[in-house]
């Protein structure tokens, strides 16, 4: 389902997957903009999909995928946002790498 690509860390080749190069920078945009909170708030809930849109992708997430719902507040206004499995692992890491960027930058 996610191809290969190959992304160059110092002089070693490591393989990446979609998760990397298309998800992760989708999270981050979103983020920046306001359309996806910046911080994760537990409780997170899992299911079969719904048939509903993922917040990161905007793909249909179907009833033989699982589904993850969070309630977060997205500009002021609290929302239950739903994800793919590894497009809420994204948006995570991006909330993390938000976390740990502010006091060093």
């Amino acid at each position: 389902m996610y191809e290969t690509t190959i992304y160059l860390v110092g002089t070693d080749a490591m393989p990446l997957t979609q998760f990397e190069s298309a998800l992760r920078p989708l999270a981050r945009d979103r983020i920046s903009k306001g359309r996806l909170p910046r911080k994760v708030r537990p409780p997170l809930w899992g299911g079969n999909g719904t048939g509903q849109l993922c917040a990161l992708c905007d793909k249909t997430i179907p009833p033989s995928e699982v589904e993850l719902e969070v309630e977060a507040l997205v500009n002021g206004t609290l929302r239950t946002l739903r994800f793919h499995v590894l497009c809420e692992s994204a948006w995570q890491l991006e909330c993390a790498r938000d976390d740990y960027l502010k006091p060093h930058l």
